[in-house]
């Protein structure tokens, strides 16, 4: 009889999720995931299979959490005025420097590993859901461009705040940074 599994996964993948997010996949090893998740080595291997796959998870579950927040967020106020305080955020902070778990797992691992590459495009692809859904409803507010397709500006945004991560993580000033975004942001402006 197998036994069941006797601690919280949500809560494990996180604290893995912190780890990778602090250090990157490869600084990390697997006996750092163990002792950061409160696991036996058994339990991680029983339960996730390697830690490839547990990097998988962590990197899913980073992104239904993210895509949660980022539609949260955007629900806070006036459309371009919450994009401003979204993408201010990041050229300030990045995330307190640790960027984004996605896009820093596209740089470092995606291009040698063709299921993190997907798990990230899945993970983008639920945040770039949540900004189509924000810009078809600011545009029926009139807050943003009728002119724009919802799917096309989210993907803007989403490769706009990647761009801006990586930025923000090689250390260009928020000063020089607010100036793309002032630019990105004027692109969703509605035309009159």
């Amino acid at each position: 009889m197998a036994r069941s599994i006797e601690f919280d996964k949500p809560e494990a993948l996180t604290a893995a999720i912190e780890a990778i997010w602090g250090r990157g996949y490869y600084a990390v090893s697997t006996n750092d995931l163990i002792a950061e998740m409160g696991l036996a080595k058994s339990s991680l291997y029983n339960t996730f299979g390697s830690k490839h796959q547990l990097f998988l998870a962590a990197l899913s579950q980073y992104g239904d959490e993210r895509a949660a927040q980022l539609a949260a967020t955007l629900e806070q106020g006036a459309a371009l005025d919450t994009l401003h305080g979204l993408l201010n955020s990041i050229a300030s902070s990045n995330d307190g420097g640790k960027g984004c778990l996605l896009v820093n797992s596209a740089i470092e691992v995606a291009p040698h590993d063709s299921e993190v590459a997907a798990t990230v495009r899945r993970g983008l692809a639920k945040m770039a859901r949540v900004f189509a859904a924000f810009i078809r409803a600011a545009q029926a507010r009139g807050e943003v461009g009728a002119h724009l397709d919802p799917e096309q500006a989210a993907m803007s945004l989403i490769t706009g705040i990647a761009g801006l991560r990586v930025m923000a993580k090689a250390g260009f000033r928020p000063a020089l940074l607010r100036q793309f975004i002032d630019g990105l942001l004027r692109g969703l402006e509605p035309r009159e």
